[in-house]
């Protein structure tokens, strides 16, 4: 288990690859957001886009991947709860075939003032396509447990 003390500033975490098809995209946005720039190639066609997934979409895969590093690694995090996600920013959209990975590094840490036991990990998380392309980006808070006393 990785605590508060072991966690550092810059730290990077890569995840692996995922390839979104035409057909996730449709079926995710049909339930999601059906909009016709979304759920229909045709009129997608009339849009300046073109046919684009959502962005909450991109953020639920930005989330599948690093849970499935949570979840599989040796050594996770001691994290105890999500705070809050701030200055979340779309600057290119998702597009059918685009193969992402996400990639994220601690930026700042503090010791909670409230709760002497943990800290506040202030964290940049971004999906990135194929070509290097910032899908999805956004700053996140998370309640990380401080190493016990013994």
């Amino acid at each position: 288990m990785r605590y508060y003390e072991d966690i550092e500033i810059g730290q990077q975490t890569k995840t692996r690859e995922y390839h979104v098809s035409k057909e996730e995209l449709i079926a995710f946005a049909k339930e999601w957001d059906p909009q016709p720039f979304h759920i229909d190639e045709e009129a997608a066609k009339h849009w300046p886009t073109g046919l684009i997934g959502t962005s909450v979409h991109s953020y639920a895969i930005i989330n599948k991947l690093f849970a499935e590093i949570a979840a599989q690694g040796d050594d996770p995090i001691a994290m105890v709860a999500g705070l809050g996600i701030d200055e979340w920013r779309t600057p290119n959209p998702l597009r059918p075939g685009d193969t992402v990975h996400a990639v994220g590094f601690v930026e700042a840490k503090r010791e909670s003032s409230s709760k002497p036991n943990l800290g506040i990990l202030t964290s940049v998380s971004q999906l990135v396509n194929q070509n290097g392309d910032i899908i999805l980006t956004y700053k996140s808070n998370g309640l990380v447990m401080k190493r016990p006393q013994t």
